[in-house]
Parts: C-alpha cells; structure tokens; sequence
C-alpha cells in the first residue's frame, strides 16, 4: 500500500506521531503513587472466548517485572520476534502496542542482534531517526529486520528504529529542540513500541526527497564522522507498519481487551490483538460495529458530554487525556496533578461523528487506583493540554473490540479508519 495522494501528508501523519503517548507525559506514573499496595492475583481478568490462530498474538496488561520504581499501569504488551538477513532471531517480550504510531522502534541495550543498519546514501553514513512525541524526543539508528508477531512474520526485512543506540552520536540540536529525552524516560517501561496505526510509514511522502528541504520535520538524519545533519528518507527506508508488510492480514488489526471491573480495576488484564481485518474467520468486525473514518490528520469530531471537539483513539497512551477542568478536581500536587481525582466517579459520554450510539466513559480517582498497585485501570484520566480536545487512551479499550484499519484498505476511509 502507499500513503494517499492528498495535500500536506507530512503534518498529517507527524502531527499524530507527535501526540500519540504524549498528552501526558505520565506514563511511567512515578510521581503518582504507585507502589503503595500489592496487587491481588484473584482479580486477574482475561478475555472470554478469545480468538486463536496464527494472526492472534497474547496482549498482557501487567506490572514489568524488572521495574519495581513505577507502576505500569495500562500498558499492553506483545512479544516481537526480529530476525536478521541470516535467519538468526530473537524474540523482544514486553513491547507496547501502540495504535497510535506507525514503526516498530526497540532499545538498543534489549537486542542481541546485529541487524544491518540502513545508509543514508553513498558515503552519507547511516540513518538515524529522531522519533517526535510532543513530550521530548527517540533518538536512534534504523535497521532492517524480519518482523514476526504470532504467526504472521512481514514478507521481506522492513526498516525499525533502535532507540538509544550508544553507537550514534548525541542527537542533533534540531532533534534535542523537541523537548526532553523521551525514549530515555519510557525505557522502565517497555522494552519498544510496536506502531500500528492507521498509517504505513512514520512520516510519509513529506520526509522524501521530493519534499523541500524547509518543508520537511527534522525527523531523519545522516551520521558520519560523529555529526548528523538531516536527511530525506525514502519510504522503504522509514519507520514501517509491520502489519502493511504482512503477505495476508496486511488490512489492520482488532485489539480486544476484557472488560475490566470500573472504577477500581483489576490487578492485570489478557486480551488478543487480531491481524486482519475481515479477511479470516476470527477478525470479522464485532456484530453491530460501526467504521469511523479518520482526517488527513488522524482525527476525528465528536461530543463529549455534549461539548463538540475533536480527538483519537490510542492504545499507547495510557488514560482518558480530556479538559474537564475546573468541574473534575486534580489530584494534589503530591501526588501528580496532571491526573484527575474526583470525590466520586465522574460518568461521561462520547459521540464521535458518525456514530449512531453514544459510548460511556468514568473518570475515577487517579490516587486512589494507584494505591492499589492495580495495573488495568479503566477510570484513569488526565488533563489535556489542549482544549475540546480528547484522547481516548487504553481504558477505552476495556470490553470494547477497537479495529484499526489502514490507509487506502477501505474506499470509504482513504486515511484510515476506526471500528467498534
């Protein structure tokens, strides 16, 4: 598949990369709380009747074993299998899915590989990428890897990010000015990102040669001699989509996810992210689903609680990111107040164009849900640094089947679409 032809696809899809994980910096939840209690394994919650077969993979929501200074709470894990030009593998578990950015982007220090590194061109030096989230930056070295998740395995090598590979010199100034280092504060987290969004490439047809130079992000760069400077990048040479790399099931994905009790949550949760969309006997749309096509810029209009606005929906973030201010109270200072922690759970609606059906949501106490050490919590919320805007993070995800269908799959979606 190719990116549409439509004006400006650069700030289409870097606008989106750039906010996905992001509209909290949060996520590692370390001023939150998080360790103050233990979790109990008796409220552990699985998915019933969940689908098999080769393009279902096993999502875990769960504490990471190895941080015990952070709560991981609502992150969605996968295992990844890479592989080299030689056969040789090696399976990443651990990764965030994440359905709103597209690439598959691991930490050097997690792969035992040497997967060849990709050139900038003759005597450029190698292909480094600088990764945009609006809280700071990912700087690292693009590869080529045979991606496997489940059973399905991409049909040829496609281009992934290392982040925070010591062999690169320190990120430029121009990627340095996004903020801080934001892969350097996910890294308790996961052990990677596996982008599957709506989009096949991470920048797209802005980030080429074709575009002018003034117009292109400061996403790529070449390295030689210890100095990067920025570069265009060819498609096959960007970020990809392992899912638009697949021989079958290439359409986009299902993450189903349990239902999770609201608003105190659950202990952990297990659910399936499906490959295809239609095109097996276990990735049929939920009956009754309705397909909600996305802009150019990877949003899409809607309601909440009658307010209009604009927003998307994102696995890789983990809560409700909504301006509820001042009529839902923050929590204290001490504890993080870029959370919310009403007296009582808050109930709101969505509507999002196109839809017949309006969806609830329940914004609950951000202080107390961590002090429970839970790791699924369906009434996490945060504030949003923009107004009328939503980000409808992880919770949105709990006992409800969210599709996300890639660009130029759907006549009717040419951007891409949403379906529950």
């Amino acid at each position: 598949m190719s990116m549409p032809t439509s004006a400006s696809p650069v700030a289409r899809a870097s606008l989106f990369f750039s906010l996905t994980l992001a509209l909290c910096v949060s996520l590692l939840l370390t001023a939150c709380g998080g360790g103050g209690g233990t979790p109990n394994a008796a409220l552990a919650v699985s998915l019933p009747n969940a689908a098999s077969g080769a393009n279902v993979a096993v999502v875990n929501i769960r504490q990471l074993a190895g941080n015990t200074t952070s709560l991981t709470a609502n992150t969605p894990y996968v295992s990844v299998k890479v592989c080299d030009v030689a056969g040789n593998c090696q399976t990443i578990p651990d990764v965030m899915v994440d359905t709103g950015s597209a690439g598959l982007r691991l930490f050097a220090n997690k792969l035992g590989l040497n997967l060849p590194a990709i050139s900038a061109g003759s005597g450029a030096g190698a292909l480094a990428a600088c990764a945009q989230f609006a809280s700071g930056y990912a700087w690292g070295s693009m590869h080529l890897a045979t991606v496997q998740i489940a059973g399905e395995s991409t049909a040829q090598p496609i281009a992934v990010q290392l982040m925070n590979d010591p062999s690169l010199p320190a990120a430029p100034a121009t990627c340095a000015a996004q903020g801080v280092d934001f892969a350097a504060r996910f890294a308790p987290t996961a052990n990677g990102i596996l982008g599957i969004s709506n989009f096949v490439h991470d920048c797209g047809t802005g980030c080429t040669a074709a575009t002018p130079v003034d117009q292109r992000p400061a996403m790529y760069y070449a390295c030689s001699g210890g100095t990067c400077t920025a570069t265009a990048a060819d498609l096959t040479q960007q970020g990809t989509n392992p899912i638009a790399a697949f021989p079958v099931d290439n359409n986009g994905s299902i993450l189903s996810l349990p239902a999770v009790p609201v608003p105190g949550g659950a202990s952990s949760a297990t659910g399936t992210l499906t490959f295809g969309i239609g095109t097996q006997s276990n990735n049929a749309l939920p009956a009754g689903a309705q397909i909600v096509p996305i802009d150019q810029d990877a949003y899409v209009d809607g309601l909440i609680d009658g307010v209009a606005g604009r927003g998307f929906i994102d696995s890789g973030s983990n809560g409700y990111f909504l301006d509820l201010q001042p009529s839902v109270p923050r929590c204290a200072p001490t504890a993080d107040a870029s959370w919310y922690c009403p007296s009582t759970p808050v109930s709101l609606t969505v509507q999002i164009a196109g839809t017949n059906t309006a969806q609830s949501i329940v914004i609950g106490n951000a202080q107390t849900m961590f002090n429970t050490g839970y790791t699924a919590l369906p009434a996490l919320g945060g504030t949003a640094a923009i107004a009328n805007f939503a980000d409808l993070g992880l919770p949105f995800f709990y006992g409800r089947p969210i599709a996300t269908g890639l660009e130029g799959s759907n006549a009717n979606a040419p951007y891409g679409y949403w379906a529950f």
